[in-house]
């Protein structure tokens, strides 16, 4: 056979690859994604969780299988689900006490409208002298410190939200203020934080908005070791509460702040004669959660013994208690129903790839990567013939326009052609296929994310056990875990490229002749 020949069947050869895989991109279209997410974003889900009173994750994974079915994927586990055993750790808040009593051990006050965050998952009391420190604070610059010559030791620790700097420049508390006066209440053997909002504080319902996230209930692969317990306790209270720790004092929480305010050095304090005793009471329930897998059998009889995995969580916040739904549309809804795209054209195939697809819409995200963590252990093909992780977590949002740079520290959301990839850059070749795929599509590829993101998703059980990953999003914004994440704002012609991306990409590393090349085995 002369060179020429050869030459010009290879060209039609891989214009025949190239029409098959622009075919299989026509099946992915706006009006179908738009037409998934307005069932999985419903408010009839209840936000996908696990502990509303209609089981919204249930019918979210009922809805997944019967398209599974309906499409004639292959089951990866008999039924398509693959079901995890958890437990469920709940406060139980009407046994939940908090008790201060006099120097006779008498109770003087008690309260139930206390919470906290953290701690083990069985009952756990704590007691304890108490001290006032002020903000609970310390600024290495002006060396204002609320804890100087104050003994921490056993004590439980009552503080103010925000700093000396927010209460007069008028700024709203924050978290990880917060976390670090913990931080720093722990190290001087404190055995409990208790936080109450500042009397001048603009947010007054900063407490409140934490309250849902901490009473909601706490999720573990049944038979898992508890994790690290940290020896401090962090508790929410209430200005009422604050006022009667410092009564024996004859200060109130109001006046304390003034004084603090108008000096701006501490007024920190023990509080004599008086012992805290908190009583935090959890119920603990089994939950059965469920993974979806399906699968695409490769046509190799040899290559299709490997494959290419697909994740995306469904499971999403549930409501707030008043009435509000956390629908997830971008947070993980478009992720979710993008898989069901990518599945149907990879099945609309009439010759299937080399090597095997794997979807797997997992469970528990939000409660900590558990349906991943499951899948990771129990996989439907081996981790070690598993040659990539594609996960889809947030994919459906642009910015007006791209930006000039990428805080980590802050929302940042992709322009009109801009995508997130996370990677472990464990395989050079992967990180050049997909820059191939971008460029035909005109996507703009950032791995600005990965470091501080490696471990906020799915594909990190992919990462740890040695799997290359390409984790896609199109970045957070300000509706992110708010009830605001509808199906109004979801960009569908950018979730659309992003989900033809994904295809395009497990299309060449399924049907290439080798081996996905595994070079860097971490960041």
């Amino acid at each position: 056979m002369n060179t020429k020949l050869l030459f010009t069947l290879f060209c039609v050869a891989v214009s025949i690859v190239a029409v098959a895989q622009k075919k299989e991109l026509q099946t992915i279209t706006e009006n179908d994604l738009k037409a998934h997410l307005e069932f999985i974003a419903s408010d009839n889900m209840r936000g996908r969780d696990f502990f509303t009173e209609t089981p919204g994750v249930d019918l979210a994974a009922d809805y997944l299988k019967s398209q599974c079915a309906k499409m004639g994927l292959t089951p990866g586990v008999e039924g398509y689900f693959q079901n995890i055993e958890m437990e469920a750790v709940t406060p139980d808040l009407d046994q939940t006490v908090l008790s201060l009593k006099d120097a006779n051990g008498n109770i003087s006050y008690q309260t139930k409208d206390i919470f906290s965050l953290g701690g083990p998952a069985k009952n756990d009391t704590i007691r304890g002298d108490v001290v006032f420190a002020g903000y609970g604070w310390y600024n290495e610059d002006t060396k204002y410190n609320d804890t100087k010559d104050l003994d921490l030791k056993g004590k439980i620790v009552l503080v103010m939200t925000r700093t000396l700097e927010q209460a007069k420049e008028g700024a709203e508390p924050d978290m990880d203020t917060e976390m670090k006066k913990m931080s720093r209440a722990m190290m001087g053997g404190a055995k409990a934080l208790v936080l109450v909002n500042d009397p001048m504080n603009p947010n007054t319902e900063y407490i409140e908005s934490i309250r849902k996230y901490a009473t909601g209930g706490n999720l573990k692969l049944k038979g898992a070791k508890e994790g690290m317990i940290i020896p401090i306790r962090l508790i929410f209270g209430t200005d009422e509460l604050a006022d009667k720790m410092l009564e024996g004092s004859g200060k109130t929480l109001a006046g304390l702040q003034q004084e603090i305010n108008k000096s701006e050095s501490p007024k920190s304090f023990a509080i004599n004669n008086l012992t805290t005793e908190v009583d935090l009471v959890k119920s603990t329930d089994n939950i059965v959660g469920k993974n979806v897998i399906a699968m695409v059998e490769g046509s190799d009889p040899e290559l299709k013994k490997e494959c290419i995995i697909f994740t995306a969580h469904y499971d999403h916040l549930g409501t707030d208690g008043e009435g509000g739904i956390y629908n997830g549309a971008d947070d993980n809804g478009t992720g979710t129903v993008a898989l069901l795209e990518i599945a149907e054209a990879f099945q609309s195939m009439k010759k299937k790839p080399k090597r095997t697809i794997v979807f797997a819409w997992v469970t528990g995200e939000e409660k900590g990567l558990l349906g991943s963590d499951y899948y990771s252990q129990h996989p439907v093909i081996s981790m070690e013939n598993t040659l990539a992780d594609i996960n889809l977590d947030m994919i459906g949002r642009s910015a007006e326009k791209e930006l000039d740079s990428v805080d980590v520290n802050s929302k940042s959301l992709a322009g009109p052609n801009g995508m997130y990839i996370i990677s472990g850059r464990q395989s050079t070749e992967l990180l050049d296929i997909s820059d191939e795929v971008c460029e035909d599509l005109g996507l703009v590829p950032s791995d600005e994310l990965t470091k501080a993101f490696l471990t906020r998703s799915d594909y990190y059980h992919f990462y740890k056990n040695g799997v290359p990953i390409l984790g896609l999003s199109t970045g957070l914004h300000d509706d992110y875990h708010e009830i605001t994440d509808e199906l109004d704002k979801i960009d569908f012609h950018k979730m659309k490229r992003v989900t033809q991306y994904a295809f395009s990409v497990a299309y060449k590393l399924a049907n290439q002749k080798k081996r996905l090349v595994v070079d860097k085995p971490v960041i």
